[in-house]
């Protein structure tokens, strides 16, 4: 009994360690087209295989597993890394073993056919130490499905958070993302070719905010963003998302208007509030006027009225007749962002 007890518990860590494992962890590995030569003469060292996948860290990494044991010069390095379209690329190894090697290529680019040089190997037993080189065929392992597409674009003019960014273009994406630490907004550029700064201002699982430094309303802008995947794929990508920043508009409106009748410790308070369209900012003497369609006032310069983003509430000095119809003047607001203080009138049936 105690045996099945020991069991079931070295079990159930084994499980918890797997759950723990980071993402990358099970990254796709496959095995790659290759063809290797040794320099000089005889003693050919011989692969029986190379795969790729990604490292812990998402680091793109080719393994070489030897067939015959080889051994290393203290100096063993790979001393060149290029593609098929001349790039080059820095490469180092994340381990070293008799029968098998690790090489990590940090910026490695899928869907490319690689040649790397090895200075320092040689097969085990022989005496003079070669350079080894490989050529491999990296194929692109992502999917469409594991790309990451977009489910909507949006833009924010209201600054509904009172922060430093007035307007700011909310992606929505289809499925959860994940986000590299280096990811950023790499260009953005409108419809005349002209170059802005972007900045990723916030980063969720399946949204994020783009914030474009002296933003003109009114153009297109094509935003690419680097450093995201989808959750299923093995490497990050770069998105490219097109949006149309409206003309900047502000007019303030009132959406709505309510009339209430409430009892405060007993004794009556009458007020109406007012909900507008857009967040409102009004001055130190801001205050609101109701008449009744003889003159008569309900609210003065010294009514008591209270403030908040997107709506306002005027206490009154007497009782409205519900059903009659009622005018206000509200004086010196603006919505946020305009630039001039105005007078609203309008009129509503108190209800």
């Amino acid at each position: 009994m105690r045996i099945k007890k020991q069991f079931f518990s070295i079990l159930l860590v084994l499980c918890m360690f797997i759950i723990a494992l980071p993402e990358n962890t099970f990254a796709k590995s496959i095995k790659l087209e290759n063809t290797v030569s040794t320099s000089g003469k005889g003693n050919a060292i011989k692969v029986k295989s190379i795969s790729y996948e990604l490292d812990k860290n998402g680091n793109p990494e080719l393994e070489v597993d030897f067939i015959s044991h080889v051994t290393w010069k203290k100096t063993a390095h790979i001393s060149s890394i290029t593609d098929n379209k001349g790039a080059s690329y820095d490469g180092y190894f994340t381990d070293m073993d008799s029968d098998d090697c690790e090489i990590c290529i940090p910026n490695l680019k899928e869907g490319r056919t690689y040649k790397i040089v090895i200075n320092g190997i040689k097969k085990l037993g022989t005496e003079s130490y070669r350079n080894l080189t490989l050529k491999v065929k990296v194929p692109s392992i992502n999917s469409t499905s594991d790309k990451v597409k977009v489910k909507k674009v949006s833009v924010d003019m209201d600054n509904d958070d009172y922060d430093k960014y007035m307007t700011e273009i909310d992606i929505e994406f289809a499925s959860k993302v994940n986000w590299k630490k280096s990811a950023k907004v790499t260009s953005v550029v409108d419809d005349k070719g002209k170059s802005y700064k972007g900045y990723l201002t916030e980063k969720d699982s399946d949204d994020c905010e783009v914030y474009i430094k002296n933003i003109k309303y009114g153009k297109i802008y094509t935003i690419k963003i680097s450093g995201i995947k989808t959750r299923k794929a093995s490497s990050y990508e770069t998105i490219t998302v097109k949006v149309t920043v409206p003309k900047q508009t502000h007019n303030l409106q009132v959406k709505q208007v309510e009339y209430d009748e409430d009892f405060d410790y007993g004794t009556p308070e009458y007020e109406v509030s007012f909900e507008f369209n857009k967040n409102v900012i009004h001055k130190n003497n801001s205050y609101i006027i109701i008449k009744d369609s003889n003159g008569k006032k309900y609210s003065s310069k010294n009514s008591y009225v209270e403030w908040d983003e997107d709506e306002c509430e005027v206490i009154l000095s007497h009782k409205l007749n519900v059903g009659k119809t009622y005018t206000y003047e509200i004086v010196n607001v603006k919505a946020y962002g305009e630039k001039t203080f105005s007078t609203l009138k309008g009129s509503f049936i108190a209800k």
